[in-house]
């Protein structure tokens, strides 16, 4: 509790230091701005400055320093009368304003041999007004801004107590406690409190250390010291806290805490025993339940379990969950005799294809023995067909697969359509291993022969290209139809904005996008002349890796 007090007060001390530095820097940047101002930027100003002999001159340099005490700070310019300028009036009585000083550096004042060591920087000292009152003053020394080794005279800005204070009894501490503000030589400048402070007989680590706190002895009394030192103006700041203020305060805080605690213990006894009578004994009833449960075995339910606390709940969520896994178990156990049903219907399914193979085969053959070789070829073609189409259950085919299931088409419709079109191949052979989905080509070549070159009296031309460009392939198959093809309504089309027409391309393109993304499928293009393109985009994966 100690350490907490004692951390608490330095963040305070902290604080309330910072807030001093700020109002500090504030004083000094306004200095700064005054004598730039008056002195170093504009010439005729610093020779108004350094020439002042007439009444006129006097009190307009007044003028000018009563206007920068507008915020209860009082400013005077002691200027070193360096050239003998003859002052109109006796300047000893002047206790504000404007002042000649006589530069002797032996006869010079203690605040201003002080100054003159910072070479033009501030620094706060306690001085006394002319009336003997104690005042914080922060002096600096004007410097020849012709020469930065000589010194025109001094600014002195007084009655920053009354800045200062404003900042320290905003603090809200005990009536006994006090607040002390010091300078980098020790010296006091402000204190808030009836009892003074000596630094010299203060602990070596006050003095020595940036921040911190301690406690001491004092007549009999023990006190809290917590301390900050500020380097820009080199400030100390020491607040002096007699513990018995604080102890008050932390017995009072103790005894709220005990009650606070007693209360808190009586509510956990309060309900541990509304544990025991809720939920424990109701529990270990479910407990029993459970241990007597078996897969498949129905429960009765127990009216008496099934209330509207949380353990009734918790009872029909078990019910419900035993009612679930009865029905789960007999659901797996359908699915298992269906899942042995479909094996052995897979079985069978594979035992037609085969058939239908040997058959195929047996009339090619017989169709060779009966010199009927055009029947023949086209029985093969059909065979290949049906045997590529299938691939044995697989989705994916190697290209030069596909482009095999595709010629043979081609080779059936010219038999179909004699003289009628022509079929090219261009292929890069490179790309034969690479993997697409199957059943692509075949939809694209029989839409370009029945809705292109079927009626063309033997000038249709189709063309079917693969192509790697990049990471990508390009299948294409192109016709030179001459009639004419709505390209925005191919792309409704393909989308499914028209579903009336159109399914075996709109296939072709929504397979090739399951398998490959949004990024690939089936889109139409017009090439230079006539006739219509049809381009499928894959990725470029080769099974023989």
């Amino acid at each position: 509790m100690r350490d907490e007090v004692g951390l608490t007060t330095l963040r305070l001390v902290k604080q309330n230091h910072a807030t001093l530095e700020k109002t500090l820097s504030a004083v000094s940047d306004k200095t700064v701005t005054l004598l730039d101002t008056h002195f170093f930027s504009d010439d005729g100003q610093y020779r108004f400055w350094t020439n002042i002999e007439t009444l006129g001159q006097m009190r307009e340099a007044d003028a000018v320093l009563e206007r920068w005490s507008s915020d209860g700070t009082e400013y005077s310019l002691y200027m070193t009368n360096k050239e003998g300028k003859s002052a109109p009036f006796d300047l000893s009585n002047k206790t504000r304003g404007f002042k000649y000083i006589t530069w002797d550096t032996a006869a010079l004042p203690d605040w201003a041999a002080r100054a003159l060591k910072e070479k033009g920087g501030a620094t706060l000292l306690p001085l006394s007004t002319d009336g003997g009152a104690p005042t914080v003053s922060l002096v600096r020394a004007v410097l020849n801004p012709k020469a930065y080794d000589d010194t025109l005279g001094f600014l002195v800005v007084s009655r920053l107590e009354a800045l200062l204070k404003r900042d320290l009894v905003s603090v809200g501490l005990a009536s006994d406690a006090g607040i002390y503000l010091f300078n980098d030589s020790g010296e006091p400048l402000i204190q808030v409190g009836d009892e003074p402070l000596d630094m010299r007989g203060m602990p070596d680590r006050l003095q020595g250390e940036t921040e911190g706190y301690f406690y001491d002895k004092r007549g009999g009394e023990e006190l809290l010291y917590a301390f900050s030192r500020r380097s820009a103006f080199g400030t100390r700041l020491v607040y002096q806290i007699p513990l018995g203020a604080v102890a008050d305060r932390r017995t009072a805080f103790q005894w709220i805490i005990m009650a606070a605690s007693a209360i808190y213990l009586l509510c956990v006894f309060a309900f541990v025993l509304y544990l025991l009578r809720i939920v424990v004994r109701p529990l270990v009833r479910l407990t029993k339940i459970t241990r007597i449960y078996e897969p498949g075995k129905r429960l009765e339910a127990d009216e008496d379990l099934l209330r509207g606390d949380e353990f009734g709940i918790l009872y029909g969520a078990f019910l419900k969950m035993t009612d679930r896994l009865d029905r789960s178990i007999e659901e797996n156990y359908v699915i298992k005799i269906q899942q042995r049903e479909n094996e052995l219907a897979a079985l069978h399914s594979q035992i037609t294809p085969h058939l239908l193979y040997n058959t195929l085969d047996s009339i090619y053959w017989y169709a060779l023995d009966s010199g009927n070789s055009g029947v023949g070829d086209m029985v093969k073609d059909l065979s290949k067909l049906l045997r590529i189409g299938l691939s044995k259950g697989k989705t994916e085919i190697p290209i030069g697969e596909e482009l095999e299931h595709a010629q043979a088409y081609c080779r059936l419709q010219m038999k179909r359509y004699p003289d009628t079109f022509e079929a090219r191949w261009e292929v890069d052979d490179a790309l034969l291993t690479y993997m697409t989905p199957k059943v692509i080509l075949q939809p694209l070549v029989e839409n370009a022969i029945f809705h292109s070159v079927s009626s063309m009296d033997g000038e249709g031309l189709i063309v079917v290209r693969a192509r790697r460009y990049g990471d990508d392939i390009r299948l294409e198959v192109e016709d030179n139809g001459f009639l004419p093809v709505d390209l925005e309504r191919m792309d409704r089309i393909l989308s499914g904005e028209e579903r009336d027409k159109g399914y075996g391309i709109r296939n072709v393109h929504e397979r090739v996008r399951l398998h490959f993304g949004e990024a690939y499928g089936l889109h139409y293009e017009r090439p230079a002349g006539s006739g219509l393109r049809a381009v499928v985009t894959i990725p470029a994966r080769d099974g023989g890796d």
